[in-house]
């Protein structure tokens, strides 16, 4: 192979590489079809000048010479073709399809005549074309091209000023542009001057630019990550250069000469099949298996796609379950286990099982110290029984086998969280005992790393939820101090009118109407005492979550009326404004009794001295916003200090308070989580000494969120705040 046609033949791989790769990721878009189409003439016209620096022959030297223009009249063509795509204009594309009719007529005279190309000259580097009469018009014809593309790149640049990304795209392509067209001092060597045709190295460095710019701002909107793409690219170039000297060497040894176009054309081959065969390897793989093997590609898809969607699933119990029963099913395994650390007791319980029946479920427990345990912790790894059974690994092999036999499981399989062996999936024999293979448990071993963050992200929601839990009942007290507080001097003063009648009673008995007057007052005081104290037991009794239709105007008045005394004492007026026609609302009526009662206590403590809270209740519709639907609204608004805005944004906050003396600062917060578990939303407005409104917002009709019944256990995390 001659010196002088190694670079020609590097540029014609740069080329290719580029062409391939844009063709490859983007072959729908029609602007990168046409760069694409640019990179693969260039490439062209590299190999048959490549060819042409390698024949001895003049008459091949001119056919090949011929053909190489067959592309190159092309390329500036094209150019101007994505130009016009590129900026999008109409009237350009019109004058590129007129380019590439004047393009088949210089086709024509390159094969017709020799006005073309009419010969060929013999440098001391090899052959290049002699340039015939409308060779020159060619040249011209370049120049308009060239000049009409800077032209309108030009003036697009100008327009896209206000868009940075097209702006230092369009920079790059006429910067690139303007150097490639310096590798037209090549045509020189078409009218006898003979040195060597450097401007390919101009080429070069216009495929680097555009490289350059696809990388930093996708110039052609390719959105994949090109750096492995490139590293691929240049592997691949240090492979097949060497290959090529080896081809070369071979047929010098084997026939006494080298065919460098026989060499050539095996590089080229090869070069093709390199870049061609990853993008049909893998669809081909998976169409065979499909074919073949539909079995296996089937549960290899019901696991993978499980183990995407198995990290959704916040509850535990359910989560072991839905994972034991996948596994078993996509398998076809008959008995499957899953045991999970309990850190209390020191081992690990059996929390799901399929095909298994213990007499007590619950007793089946492995102690940490176990050989089992110990061997999954040291190795990380699936164990099988039966390679335990033909290659021992320690002197509790024995007893590792006889846990495995009593648990039904030919494999073992280590669940791993931070270095720590958090479960243990068993999986029993498959149906028609057929093995486990090296791909079987490889996909395990993945679907075990997944269930071990989702087994994390389980154990937390269930903290979170034991936390929010502990919150609720420390908020409850705190408002059940300052509701007793309140009741007391409402339950004192109709006492006092019940003792003092107590007390005057036998002095009076036969006074028939003292007796009689007294005895209705002291009924009603005694009525009204049971009736706030059976309100008070109604709030202070903890009882189940229980989620069903309520008339919202009740559970308000109800807890207002337990409130008032109260607000009396400190001269606070109640005023309820409730709507006639309010539907009903889907609600835990003892938790939503908690939000109005941290609403109206603090609406209370908030009046300094004389005031009034109104409590209204009306239906609204919201749309255009992330909360949309029918709504049951309650506004609780009072006549007090206000919260300054430094304060507004945090009054949501755990154990946040503006210095009161009254309250835990959790009563907002735990009425906000109450209120979004209903699937509706808490909203405040507050101005410094003019007063705050809370408007609690329920949707109507059934629940959005099925967890915030507290019946639907099988809670996901895209319902959870």
């Amino acid at each position: 192979m001659s010196f002088y046609s190694i670079p020609t033949l590097f540029t014609a791989l740069l080329s290719l590489g580029l062409g391939v790769f844009i063709l490859a990721k983007t072959a729908n878009s029609k602007i990168n079809g046409i760069f694409a189409c640019w990179c693969l003439l260039t490439c062209y016209w590299q190999v048959c000048w490549t060819i042409l620096f390698n024949v001895e022959d003049q008459g091949r030297a001119e056919l090949i010479a011929r053909l190489g223009y067959s592309g190159i009249i092309f390329i500036p063509i094209v150019f101007f073709h994505f130009v016009a795509e590129f900026v999008g204009s109409p009237g350009a594309r019109r004058f590129a399809f007129l380019f590439y009719a004047l393009g088949l007529l210089f086709l024509l005279t390159i094969w017709g005549t020799n006005t073309f190309v009419s010969g060929t000259y013999r440098y001391t580097w090899g052959f290049y074309p002699k340039g015939g009469p409308i060779h020159v018009g060619y040249l011209a014809f370049l120049v308009v091209t060239l000049i009409s593309g800077l032209t309108i790149l030009h003036r697009f640049k100008q327009r896209s000023v206000d868009q940075p990304t097209r702006l230092n795209q369009t920079k790059y392509i006429i910067v690139s542009t303007v150097i490639y067209s310096i590798a037209g001092v090549d045509f020189l060597a078409n009218y006898g001057v003979g040195y060597y045709p450097l401007g390919l190295a101009f080429t070069n460095i216009h495929a680097s630019i555009i490289a350059y710019s696809i990388i930093q701002y996708r110039l052609l909107d390719v959105s994949v990550v090109i750096k492995r793409s490139l590293i691929y690219a240049l592997l691949l170039l240090g492979l097949l250069l060497p290959c090529y000297f080896v081809v070369i060497q071979a047929q010098l040894y084997a026939f006494g000469r080298i065919n460098y176009q026989f060499s050539l054309l095996t590089l080229v081959l090869l070069t093709a099949v390199a870049f061609v065969f990853p993008k049909f390897r893998f669809k081909t793989e998976d169409a065979l298996e499909r074919v073949l093997f539909k079995k296996r590609s089937d549960y290899r898809e019901t696991l993978l796609r499980f183990s995407q969607d198995m990290v959704t699933i916040v509850d535990l119990k359910a989560l072991s379950v839905k994972l034991v029963d996948t596994i078993g099913k996509a398998l076809r395994i008959e008995k499957v286990s899953l045991l999970l650390i309990n850190e209390g007791k020191g081992s690990y319980n059996l929390e799901a099982s399929v095909g298994l029946e213990f007499e007590h479920p619950e007793r089946i427990l492995l102690s940490r110290d176990g050989p089992l345990i110990k061997i999954l912790q040291s190795r990380k790894e699936p164990i099988v029984k039966e390679e335990l059974e033909w290659v021992p690994v320690g002197p509790e092999t024995l007893q590792t086998i006889e846990t495995m036999a009593k648990l039904c499981a030919e494999i073992s399989l280590p669940i791993i969280s931070k270095e720590k062996l958090i479960g243990i999936l068993n999986l029993g024999h498959k149906a028609e005992r057929s093995l486990y293979s090296d791909e079987d448990l490889e996909l395990l071993s993945t679907l075990g790393n997944q269930a071990a963050i989702a087994i994390e992200n389980a154990r937390l929601y269930e903290n979170l939820k034991q936390s929010q839990v502990t919150l609720r009942r420390a908020d409850r007290l705190s408002s059940l101090g300052l509701l007793t507080a309140g009741l007391a001097h409402e339950i004192r003063n109709p006492l006092v009118a019940i003792r003092t009648f107590t007390q005057l009673l036998p002095e009076r008995y036969n006074d028939a109407e003292f007796r009689d007057g007294f005895q209705g007052l002291a009924l009603k005081e005694v009525d009204r005492i049971c009736g706030l104290i059976n309100d008070l037991l109604s709030f202070a009794r903890p009882s189940k979550p229980n989620i069903a239709p309520e008339n919202i105007n009740d559970v308000v008045d109800n807890i207002a009326r337990i409130l008032e005394a109260q607000a009396k004492e400190k001269g606070v007026v109640i005023v309820r404004d409730f709507a006639l026609e309010v539907p009903k609302a889907w609600i835990d009526r003892e938790q939503m009794k908690q939000v109005f009662m941290n609403l109206i206590l603090n609406a209370i403590q908030a009046v300094d001295g004389e005031g009034s809270i109104t409590i209204s209740t009306r239906e609204i519709t919201r749309r255009g916003t992330a909360t949309i639907g029918q709504f049951v609204q309650v506004e609780v608004r009072d006549t007090g200090v206000g919260i300054p805005d430094e304060n507004l944004e945090h009054i949501f906050d755990p154990f946040f308070t503006s210095g009161k003396e009254e309250g835990s600062g959790l009563g907002l917060a735990v009425s906000h989580q109450i209120v979004e578990e209903h699937g509706g939303f808490l909203t405040v407005e507050s101005k410094v000494g003019q007063g705050t409104g809370f408007w609690v917002h329920l949707p109507v009709g059934a629940p959005a969120r099925p967890g915030a019944s507290g019946v639907d256990h099988t809670k996901e995390a895209n319902f959870s705040h």
